[in-house]
């Protein structure tokens, strides 16, 4: 059963974006300069109106659509009987609710078939390595349970025990954690008997125990631990999601603990934003009302 992800907090109503105004500079490079920065405005408007049918997650009356786009009833009426011409958005005749078109769905699908959730996330680890100099992995599922995909050291610490294709043990490891929280247990169960043995796995108290790592992670929006591979080296991981909410990677780092007095830890937070950015790229919406505070962790 597909467990509950976190979610941010709802969209606020646009604005309607403006046009870019046609200003010299004084050099004679007006007309280039006007050339990149103007655009159609009524197409912006118009792709306004489609974040509004995006964001309301089904079928909108017309009140809530101009609400959601910033725009006058009149206006939203007008764009929207041009998106439902084409396509892009369609209307129930019975309740006379708005809602994305079949046309809207082809360019979605096109879109997400060129997308490489892989090199997506390559690039995010990088840009987070070079923000936080730590070392930092990513991590997908494999024959033999979680493996690393991309290392790269960072400028801090090396945890010279990690490469490409290192396995990641499922409870010690804060990748492992990740995954055995967001995959189907019966993804994870023969992973989880090569490392603790049948009868252990099916002992009370280990139940009990990644029953209680499962809610922890999904509770904080991320994994960590410290000194299991390195001493005194905290390990961090957080899940990267797809367009139907599986679990498509795991983004994780390595470095000293940087917890100040309130629990925050700079690191930490930046790479669960890092991860839900690459959510986000790859189309992944949650569907649970609650929030994350990423850089807290009591563990």
């Amino acid at each position: 059963m597909k467990e509950k992800r976190p979610v941010t907090a709802k969209s606020q109503p646009r604005a309607a974006p403006p046009v870019a105004a046609d200003k010299g500079n004084g050099n004679g490079n007006s007309a280039s300069a006007a050339e990149k920065l103007q655009g159609i405005q009524s197409v912006e408007i118009g792709f306004s109106v489609l974040d509004a049918l995006v964001d309301g997650g089904g079928p909108l009356t017309l009140g809530e659509v101009a609400r959601g786009s910033g725009l006058s009833l009149s206006q939203a009426r007008r764009y929207l009987v041009s998106l439902v011409r084409c396509g892009l958005a369609t209307q129930d005749q019975a309740t006379g609710r708005y809602d994305l078109g079949s046309r809207s769905l082809r360019i979605g699908l096109a879109a997400l078939g060129r997308v490489d959730a892989i090199e997506l996330a390559n690039e995010a680890l990088r840009k987070l390595v070079t923000q936080i100099r730590e070392g930092g992995t990513l991590a997908v599922w494999g024959d033999q349970g979680p493996t690393i995909v991309r290392w790269l050291r960072g400028g801090g610490i090396g945890v010279t025990s990690l490469g490409l294709g290192t396995i990641f043990p499922m409870i010690t490891s804060a990748t492992g954690r990740v995954f055995l929280t967001y995959l189907p247990q019966d993804n994870t169960r023969v992973q989880l008997e090569r490392e603790l043995g049948a009868a252990r796995l099916s002992a009370a108290e280990t139940r009990r125990q990644i029953e209680e790592i499962r809610k922890a992670v999904r509770k904080d929006g991320y994994a960590w631990l410290k000194g299991h591979f390195v001493e005194n080296i905290r390990g961090a991981a957080a899940p990267i999601f797809d367009s139907q909410g599986e679990l498509v990677g795991v983004l994780a780092i390595a470095g000293s603990d940087k917890r100040g007095k309130d629990g925050r830890d700079p690191s930490v937070e930046a790479m669960v934003e890092a991860a839900q950015a690459v959510s986000q790229q790859l189309c992944y919406r949650p569907d649970s009302a609650e929030t994350l505070d990423p850089g807290r962790s009591g563990r």
